[in-house]
């Protein structure tokens, strides 16, 4: 059987990671291959993303978006694309359509963002988990981390406005991820069966 990239998208706060842990867990029981992965990956140019996204060194927002994707393009040659060569259900927390929004809210050129991106594998199933920017902020206090640098509620409500431009135009199946991690879950399986 052919694998199917499945991606999963939102704000910090949203439960990507909670969500994709779920879905590679009911794949697995419903018999498939899994392979649970996520961006930025923890590989070297993933850890320098992650670095700058923390503040440890600083860099412009273009400079950024790049790395993003230099990370990209090792996930999918190393990662992805032998997983999905051999048969398995590839769950992936955050993609390129975290570039697109978290750079669009960032003032890089989107036509230029979007031209860079659309060389990688778009994902068979794209899910879009939209949370307000208050939950998401509450959600982040909650985890008791420090505020990485898009996490204040301004920037915030601009990714979210450009994640909901962005489903539209990729074709994003859009899931409340404002109630509860159960029903959340549940909504996303419903989609996945359906589209497999």
């Amino acid at each position: 059987m052919k694998g199917k990239f499945i991606v999963l998208e939102g704000l910090d706060g949203a439960g990507l990671s909670t969500q994709a842990a779920l879905l590679a867990h009911h794949l697995k029981d419903s018999g498939f291959p899994v392979l649970l992965t996520k961006e930025p990956t923890n590989g070297l140019i993933g850890g320098l993303s992650k670095a700058a996204l923390r503040g440890e060194f600083s860099t412009s927002p273009k400079s950024l978006q790049l790395l993003f994707c230099a990370d990209r393009a090792h996930h999918l040659e190393k990662d992805i694309e032998p997983a999905l060569a051999r048969g398995k259900m590839v769950v992936c927390d955050r993609y390129l359509f975290s570039t697109l929004a978290y750079g669009y809210a960032s003032k890089v050129n989107y036509k230029w963002l979007r031209y860079i991106n659309l060389s990688f594998r778009l994902p068979d199933i794209g899910i879009f988990i939209d949370v307000n920017s208050s939950t998401s902020i509450v959600r982040i206090s909650d985890q008791e981390e420090s505020l990485e640098l898009f996490e204040e509620k301004e920037k915030l409500n601009q990714v979210r406005q450009a994640y909901l431009h962005i489903s539209k135009e990729f074709h994003l199946k859009k899931v409340d991820g404002n109630r509860d991690i159960d029903t959340v879950s549940s909504n996303i399986n419903k989609i996945i069966e359906k589209a497999i």
